[in-house]
Parts: C-alpha cells; sequence; structure tokens
C-alpha cells in the first residue's frame, strides 16, 4: 500500500476531505436490514464444507495528496458449524507500528435468537506478535468474544492508516520508533511516520477470495483528482464504476456470492489463482526502479575488513565468474538468517554493507546489500533487485515482491542474477528454483518487468548408478552412487551436508527404506558440502536380507533404483505430488528435474527373465520417461530417465502430468521374475 501528509486539496483541508469522504460513503445500515441479510446468507446446506460465510466484506480507502491511505473496514461473518465457532473465538488485528495504525471501533455480536451483543472494547489487549526468525517487532490487537453459537454473526468495524511492506510479506514488518509504543500499547499522534516510503504514491493489492465463502465484497477508493490511478483485475472478473466531483475520484470494485479458493496441497499461490485487483498511482516499473536505486545511494559502502576479506576472496580466481561465485558464497554461507531491525527504513531498504558484515545475520535484502557490497568493492557494476519467489508479478507497478537479490551487469548492459539467500550449498549463482520468475533490478537508469528463463530438466539431474548382486536364496546385496547436477547437485548438498554425522545413517537409512524396510548401511560416504570445485556425492554400501521372494526355482523382485525415485521418500519429488486424482488448482513444484537410473543387479547362473527385454517410453508438455529393462543371462539392466518439464502444471494438465508418472511408476517398479532356463511359466 502507500501513505500520507496534511497537505491542501484544492480548497479544502485533506483531513477534511477525508472525513468527508467517509461520511458520504458510510451509509447508515440499521441492525433490522443486517439481520436480514445474516438471515438470507443462509446456513451449513449452503456451504457444505465451510465453517464460517462472509456475509460482507466492505473496505473504504480515501488517499490524501501524499499518499496517505485510511482505510474503514466493516465486515460481517455468520458462523455455520462449530468449526466456525471456534475459530471466530477470538479476533486478531496484526499490524506494523513503524508504517501504521489500526483501531479497533466496534465489534458487535447478532444472535441467532434475535438479540445483538456489544463487546467491550476495553477487553482488546496490544500484544508483541509471535516472531521467528524476523524480530522487527510486529504487533497484534486481540480480543476474545463471548461464546457463539451456530447461527450467530460477528460484525467488526475497524480503522486503519498507514502503509503496509509488500516487500518482505505482509508478517514480515518494521519495528516501533521509541515514541510509537508506550507500555506496549499504539499511539497515534504523528501521522509523519505512514507517510509510504515513495511519498505521494499508492498501491494495493485486493483479493476478491479467500479459504471461505463471501455473499459480497466490495472496494471503495478515493482518490485526489489529480491522481490517476492505473488498475487491473486478474483471475476472474469483478463488477466496477468509477465516479468523480471537484475535489475526488471515487473508484468502486465488487463481487457477489464468491466460492470460497479450495485448498489442495502443493497448489499455486493465491496470487496465481485468486481473483485479485491490482491497482497502482505509479506509471511504471522503471519509476520504481529509479527510486530503489536512489535510496540506496550510499548503502553499499565498504570499509577495510571488508576490502581485505574482497582480497582474500578472490586471490588467485582468474575469471569474473569464479571469483562473483566466491563472495556470493561467502555472502551465502557466512551472513545467518536472521532479521534485527536497523529503525528507519526497515523492511524496503537493505541494511548498509559494514552493518550486515559487523552483525552476521539478516534476512534477504541483507544478505544481498552484503553480495552488493562486496562485488562493488571488487570492482563489478551490480545493483540492488526486487523479485517474488512462488509467484507472478503483475504488469501493473504495485509492490507484489517478498525477495530481494542482486543484479550484475554487464558491458554489453545484460544482466546475470543472483541470490545469495538461496544458493547456500549450491554451484549455481542463481536457484533453479527462481526459473520464470519476475523481477525488477534497481538501476538508475530504470528497468521495466523481467522474468528469469525457463530451465529444462535436462540441467537438473539427480542419477542414481546401482550395482548388485542377488543370490539364489533372494539376498541382496549392493552399491548406490547418487549424485545430482546443478539444482539436484544443491538438493542433494543439503539433505546430506546439513544433517549431524551422527545422525546420517539413519536418515540415509530412511532413504532406502523405499527398497526394503529390512535394509542394512554397512557403509556410507558423502562429499563435502562447502566444496564446489567437487561433484558432491552419495556413496552407500548396504544389503537386504530376503530381499526377492525365492519359490519354485524362481526369483522375484522389483528395481532398488526406481524403488528409491518412486518410494516412500521419493528421489524424484513429482513422485509425492499426484496423489489427488484432479486438481482444482495449478501443482506448483518449484522446479524441473531428470530422474535417471543405471543399474545392473547380477543373478544366480542358470536364470533367465521371463522377459527378456521390455522397453515403455511416453512423452508429454509436462512430463514423460523412457525405460528399459533387459538380461544378458548374467546380469538384469535398468535403464532410463524420468523428466518433469514444468515447474507449474495446470489444473487442466494435471490428470495426463499424473498418468505419466503413474505409468512410469508402474514400469519402473514392477517385480520381475526370474526362472530356471528352460522352465515354464
Amino acid at each position: 500500500m502507500a501513505i500520507r501528509s496534511m497537505h491542501r486539496l484544492s480548497a479544502l483541508p485533506v483531513a477534511a476531505l477525508v472525513l468527508l469522504v467517509f461520511a458520504a460513503c458510510a451509509a447508515a445500515q440499521t441492525d433490522e436490514e443486517t439481520r436480514s441479510l445474516i438471515a438470507k446468507a443462509g446456513d451449513a446446506k449452503a456451504y457444505p464444507d465451510a465453517a464460517v460465510v462472509s456475509v460482507f466484506d466492505k473496505t473504504d480507502v480515501a488517499v490524501e495528496e501524499s499518499g496517505l491511505a485510511h482505510y474503514r473496514r466493516h465486515t460481517l461473518t455468520k458462523i455455520l458449524t462449530e468449526a466456525g465457532v471456534l475459530d471466530r473465538a477470538a479476533l486478531r488485528f496484526d499490524y506494523d507500528p513503524a508504517s501504521n495504525f489500526i483501531d479497533v471501533e466496534g465489534i458487535r455480536v447478532f444472535r441467532k435468537g434475535g438479540a445483538v451483543e456489544t463487546v467491550d472494547l476495553a477487553a482488546v489487549k496490544d500484544l508483541y506478535a509471535p516472531a521467528s526468525m524476523i524480530y522487527w517487532g510486529a504487533r497484534m490487537k486481540v480480543v476474545g468474544l463471548p461464546r457463539l453459537e451456530v447461527g450467530d454473526a460477528v460484525e467488526v468495524r475497524t480503522y486503519k492508516k498507514g502503509f503496509e511492506i509488500a516487500y518482505l510479506g505482509a508478517e514480515d514488518v518494521g519495528a516501533p520508533a521509541a515514541d510509537q509504543v508506550r507500555g506496549g500499547a499504539q499511539t497515534a499522534t504523528d501521522d509523519s511516520r505512514y507517510i509510504p516510503p515513495m511519498r505521494g504514491h499508492f498501491y494495493d493489492v485486493v483479493y476478491f477470495r479467500d479459504s471461505y465463502p463471501f455473499k459480497e465484497k466490495r472496494y471503495d477508493l478515493h482518490m485526489p483528482k489529480d491522481k490517476p490511478v492505473q488498475y487491473e483485475v486478474y483471475n476472474g472478473t469483478l463488477y466496477s464504476a468509477q465516479k468523480f466531483d471537484d475535489t475526488a475520484t471515487h473508484y468502486s470494485w465488487w463481487l457477489y456470492d464468491i466460492s470460497a479458493l479450495e485448498e489442495e496441497p502443493r497448489s499455486a499461490e493465491a496470487p496465481d489463482v485468486a481473483t485479485k485487483l491490482v491497482l497502482a498511482t505509479l506509471p511504471s516499473w522503471e519509476v520504481k526502479s529509479r527510486w530503489f536505486a536512489a535510496i540506496h545511494d550510499t548503502i553499499y559502502l565498504d570499509n577495510e575488513p571488508i576490502k581485505t576479506l574482497v582480497k582474500n576472496l578472490t586471490a588467485g580466481l582468474k575469471t569474473d565468474v569464479e571469483k562473483v561465485a566466491a563472495l556470493q558464497h561467502w555472502a551465502a554461507q557466512e551472513i545467518r538468517y536472521s532479521g534485527l531491525s536497523m529503525g528507519k527504513g526497515e523492511g524496503y531498504t537493505h541494511h548498509p554493507g559494514t552493518m550486515s558484515y559487523r552483525d552476521r545475520c539478516g534476512v534477504c535484502k541483507d544478505k544481498a546489500g552484503m553480495l552488493v557490497t562486496l562485488m562493488r568493492t571488487a570492482g563489478y557494476d551490480v545493483w540492488p533487485a526486487l523479485t517474488m519467489a512462488g509467484a507472478r508479478v503483475e504488469e501493473v507497478p504495485a509492490d507484489q515482491f517478498n525477495h530481494s537479490v542482486v543484479a550484475w551487469r554487464h558491458k554489453d548492459g545484460t544482466f546475470t542474477m543472483l541470490d545469495p539467500t538461496w544458493v547456500p550449498y549450491s554451484t549455481e549463482l542463481w536457484s533453479s528454483a527462481e526459473q520464470e520468475q519476475n523481477y525488477v533490478i534497481g538501476t538508475p537508469e530504470g528497468e521495466g518487468l523481467m522474468i528469469t528463463p525457463y530451465s529444462p530438466p535436462e540441467k537438473h539431474v539427480l542419477k542414481v548408478v546401482s550395482r548388485g548382486a542377488v543370490d539364489r536364496d533372494g539376498n541382496l546385496s549392493g552399491t548406490l552412487h547418487v549424485e545430482g547436477t546443478n539444482y539436484m547437485d544443491q538438493r542433494m548438498r543439503r539433505w546430506l551436508g546439513t544433517h549431524k554425522r551422527d545422525d546420517l545413517r539413519a536418515y540415509v537409512e530412511g532413504w532406502l527404506a523405499s527398497i526394503s524396510p529390512d535394509v542394512d548401511v554397512t557403509k556410507l560416504s558423502i562429499g563435502a558440502p562447502l566444496d564446489f570445485k567437487k561433484q558432491f556425492a552419495l556413496d552407500v554400501e548396504y544389503r537386504v536380507p530376503r530381499f526377492a521372494v525365492a519359490a519354485g526355482g524362481t526369483l522375484d523382485f522389483a528395481s532398488p533404483a526406481w524403488k528409491l525415485g518412486f518410494g516412500k521418500t521419493p528421489l524424484l519429488n513429482a513422485a509425492s505430488v499426484v496423489d489427488l486424482e484432479t486438481r482444482a488448482l495449478p501443482l506448483f513444484i518449484w522446479n524441473t528435474q531428470t530422474y535417471e537410473c543405471d543399474e545392473t543387479i547380477a543373478i544366480p547362473a542358470g536364470l533367465r527373465l521371463r522377459e527378456p527385454s521390455k522397453k515403455s517410453e511416453k512423452t508429454g508438455e509436462y512430463a514423460a520417461y523412457a525405460m528399459e529393462r533387459s538380461s544378458d543371462g548374467t546380469a538384469l539392466r535398468n535403464t532410463g530417465k524420468v523428466l518433469v518439464k514444468r515447474r507449474t502444471i495446470p489444473a487442466e494438465a494435471y490428470p495426463e502430468f499424473r498418468s505419466t508418472i503413474a505409468e512410469a511408476r508402474d514400469y519402473g517398479t514392477r517385480r520381475v521374475i526370474l526362472e530356471r532356463e528352460g522352465g515354464s511359466r
């Protein structure tokens, strides 16, 4: 969002204009009308999967010339089930005392029997919000409600002013100034702190779907006459209207009978699927880019210890890529992810490089700032950038970012993107889990909205080389060599290299339990997780008693390597996300991948494969596989690849994607039968 100042608009003070706008928009609604709406909303039969239904949710926003926004929100929620009673037993209102103020103006309970009960607002508690890893002073106002019953409805009115930092998400907010919190309670005496970072501008992203249904949701916006807004609706349609008078332009968007947003495992994020309104006064991303560069103009100054560090890190390295990789690895590994407030500007500016170097901690933006400082000290042309990990950024230039990264500009004007937050234990400069991801670079010239390139599965191979032998009693002894390239190499380093050595054997045996719950790991070794010049790998020696079923001169078993790929803890990520038969939402799995199998299992003399040679393959837009099983009379050989071609699978493409993975699993893990030479079926 964006925020404020007491300038004059036409001949009318802005504060007075705001009051007049709210007064004009707050059409009186009688209790009888409210009861009628509650009755018409229906009951649990109308919403079989919902605990509550929003009878209405209305937000009215008046924006001052400075960008300061005043929000009046009026909601009415009906309780449908006992789960809804628990859901609304207490209300919580989160806020950031450094950038916004919230006041709970009224709470009433409309009892199903007709009575109206007013909640005493003296019971509202102003507390620090729970925090983990980011400690910027987030607060919350909390109030318990009287015992509710199914059929009751809760009416809430709130007033809020200020802005929210989209930069790190709603929960990652800034710390209060010393005079803002008195005895833990919020005060609202100084509006200057609520002016947005980009003074004079306003933006908002409004979602019109949630985890529960709505009968009506409305958003009204009142802007100064000379402050136009550009907007667009995504993932659906809205009703809209626009009016103007001598002092302001009035916008309205609304929708009726909105179904709940379905919840599915591993679905695409809400910004990509929920109906949303994106609006901004900012004319272009290029303007945002120039502003973002300007506010960091003096952030990246170094000092003698940093200069010495850069010299030592790059000593003996010949290429720019080698030097940049060394600098990024230091920022990635040595700056712990832990957010401490630096005061004013927290949440949307990088910490100074000298501060991050001293504290050795920070969040993504501070890791990025540390890398910019290191690279500029080394003489590189490098700039801060904003991105949205896991979802789209739309063309309307409203802040839609949750992550900060770095852009290295080359002499030809092209950029290489760097991310010290996402590449600990990685040979990649930019994590391939961030492929096809939007970003904006902050430069003095101004950059538009861009997107990272697609990275095909052939670049991210997890290969299992399996060698073993089965004796006539069905006992299996074998070795496994597992290694990855690019993103899968990173996953291997994180899976194994960050485990305590005392726990590593048990962890690996958990993987190999896919082969058999009776697996016994007799020896294992892993590479050095921080040695990026060598391929990281896992080597395992193991045995499984009675692995194959031995009966009547036959042996019956399934491929260890393919079972490892498709088992309970599958090394092929896609195998764990195709349980649903159909999906209403896209499947999102972050990265493309190839799982490759190269397996040879020696077999007892005199046995042959009942089906001497067989191939199976399927090609699709989102997944493909090609497998082959054969035997020369001395060994069984399994080879093949499974490719996950996209990280987002549209709902309509999911059935085919699922069937491709299922067919690959069924073929790869199908039990084979070895029988005596000349034996009959």
